[in-house]
C-alpha cells in the first residue's frame, strides 16, 4: 500500500495535517529528513513556512491545500484529466469532489454563504484540464442563491436532476447527496431494504473513493 510523506518543521502544520491523514483514512508516514523517503512513499506533504526542499514535494498553507495538491500524483499523474464539484443545494450545502471519476472528498457545509470559498480553494488546489460543476434542481431558492454566489468564479454550471439522490431517508446526508449529484451519469437502482447501512459504507459500495484506491495502490 502506498502512504503518503509528512515532513515539515512547523508544529502546527505536522499535528493538523496528521489528523486531516486520520480523518480521511489515508496511510502515511512520518519523515524524519529530506534525503530519505520510502519507496512506498511517492508524496511528500510540507508547509509553505518550510525552507527546504524535497523530491515529490507539495507544500500549501494549509495540510488540506497541500494534499490537494498532491493527489494526482498519488496516481502517478501530472494532472487529473477532469475534476467534477457536485453540490446540494440547501441551508447547509453538500459538496463532493470527483476526480477522474473517483470520489476524493465529501463534505457539508455549515452555510451556505461560505460555499463558494469552498469551491474556489478546490478549485485552485487540485491540478486538473477541465472543469465540471453540477448542481441538483430542488431547493430552488437556495439553489439560485448559490449559483449566484459562484458566479464570481466564472464557472460553467450544470443543474442536474437530483431525483433519488437522498436514500434510504434514515441516513440522508448532504454530502452522500452531492456526491450522486456529481455522478448523474450513473443511476442508482437498489431493491429491497437497506440493511446495516451507515453514512461511510453507503460512500464506499456506491464510488470509487480515494481510500479504496489507496488500498489498491500496488495496481497503480
Amino acid at each position: 500500500m502506498a502512504r503518503i510523506g509528512v515532513l515539515t518543521s512547523d508544529f502546527k502544520f505536522y499535528h493538523d495535517v496528521i489528523e486531516l491523514l486520520k480523518s480521511w483514512d489515508l496511510p502515511f508516514v512520518s519523515l524524519s529528513e529530506p534525503s530519505f523517503q520510502p519507496p512506498d512513499v511517492n508524496v511528500v506533504l510540507s508547509s509553505s513556512r518550510d525552507c527546504f526542499n524535497t523530491s515529490n514535494q507539495f507544500k500549501g498553507e494549509t495540510p488540506l491545500d497541500a494534499l490537494r495538491s498532491s493527489l494526482a500524483s498519488l496516481f502517478y499523474k501530472e494532472k487529473f484529466e477532469t475534476l467534477t464539484i457536485g453540490i446540494d443545494p440547501g441551508p447547509y450545502p453538500g459538496v463532493a469532489v470527483f476526480a477522474d471519476e473517483i470520489l476524493m472528498e465529501a463534505f457539508e457545509c455549515t452555510s451556505r454563504e461560505e460555499l463558494p470559498n469552498h469551491v474556489s480553494k478546490i478549485i485552485s488546489s487540485y491540478p486538473f484540464s477541465k472543469l465540471q460543476v453540477k448542481i441538483g434542481n430542488g431547493d430552488i431558492p437556495n439553489r439560485d442563491f448559490i449559483i449566484k454566489g459562484l458566479m464570481a468564479l466564472n464557472l460553467n454550471i450544470k443543474i442536474v436532476d437530483e431525483k433519488n439522490t437522498s436514500f434510504p431517508h434514515k441516513i440522508h446526508d448532504n454530502a452522500l447527496s452531492a456526491a450522486r449529484i456529481a455522478a448523474t451519469e450513473r443511476r442508482y437502482i437498489h431493491s429491497g431494504p437497506f440493511s446495516n447501512v451507515r453514512r461511510k459504507n453507503m460512500f464506499e459500495r456506491e464510488f470509487k473513493t480515494l481510500k479504496s484506491q489507496m488500498r489498491n495502490s500496488s495496481n497503480l
